[in-house]
């Protein structure tokens, strides 16, 4: 008896170090798979504090100094690039959410005269993401030529609610459909208007997934290019585009141009990592239901 459960015990600790040694294995491969892919990353982001001598040599061990982050931050050209960014990302963000909200909110729970009516408008909404920018580029510069809209922000702020806005949609839909009916029409029938409704239940209740929206379209939004070379002057371009005409404006300065690249990675990049908790719940949210 006692040789069987000294058997058994032996066998369980043999197993047991045999599951400790695959997570380690595991850990290590996703490490080493992490480092492979955040390498470049890394190396953009040191190569930013090298003098312009040290960047045109690949090396990890160097002396690391400011010059080039000064040179880049005291470039006025850059920064108003990256205000441009700014502005479009915050307002952008903001006039998305604020439309997509009530958007949402009428698509999921206003009372059509036609059923399924909401359903087919949120399928309109859905189809037009499929839009390519490219299909619809020779009008809008032709618009944005005539009426003088590439000097000015307004212009391309506009195409970006309209290309985002219905991403929006898309996101909060599901959200907005996980909150039972039976609590909005209580609030109806103790009175509440649609503007109360979504202010005080609606947004509570969708908090995360709004966040999530505002999220990934601030990140859309930031990371966009083609829209931005194609449509904009050297006055209203954003900081994408700065990095694409870098290059033919002030020639291969790899110092430079990586912190400059730092500059345009590591805000949405903070900011994805401070919100991946909420980012994570939102986009799982209402994948499996019962």
């Amino acid at each position: 008896m006692k040789k069987a459960v000294v058997k058994r015990d032996a066998r369980s600790r043999r197993a047991a170090a045999k599951k400790e040694a695959r997570r380690w294995i595991a850990g290590i491969v996703i490490l080493a798979f992490a480092l492979f892919y955040f390498f470049p990353i890394l190396y953009m982001i040191l190569s930013g504090f090298k003098t312009e001598a040290d960047a045109a040599v690949p090396a990890i061990l160097f002396h690391p100094t400011l010059v080039t982050w000064q040179k880049v931050l005291a470039d006025v050209s850059m920064i108003n690039y990256l205000k441009n960014t700014i502005f479009h990302v915050l307002l952008g963000t903001g006039i998305c959410l604020v439309i997509g909200i009530p958007a949402t909110y009428a698509l999921v729970f206003a009372k059509f005269k036609k059923e399924g009516r909401g359903e087919s408008l949120y399928n309109w909404f859905v189809t037009t993401i499929l839009l390519p920018p490219v299909a619809v580029l020779i009008p809008l510069y032709i618009t944005f030529k005539e009426l003088n809209l590439n000097h000015t922000r307004g212009g391309l702020l506009f195409l970006y609610v309209g290309f985002h806005l219905p991403l929006c949609i898309w996101l909060l839909y599901s959200f907005f459909k996980d909150v039972p009916e039976e609590v909005v029409e209580a609030a109806r029938i103790d009175g509440c208007t649609n503007r109360q409704l979504i202010m005080r239940i609606i947004i509570p209740l969708t908090k995360t997934g709004i966040m999530t929206a505002g999220l990934l379209v601030a990140v859309f939004i930031w990371n966009e290019f083609f829209l931005g070379y194609n449509l904009t002057t050297n006055a209203t371009a954003t900081l994408p585009v700065y990095m694409a005409r870098f290059g033919q404006q002030q020639g291969q300065f790899i110092a430079q141009l990586s912190a400059s690249a730092s500059i345009s990675c590591i805000p949405p990049m903070i900011f994805g990592w401070i919100s991946q908790k909420s980012l994570i719940k939102g986009l799982t949210a209402g994948a499996v239901k019962g």
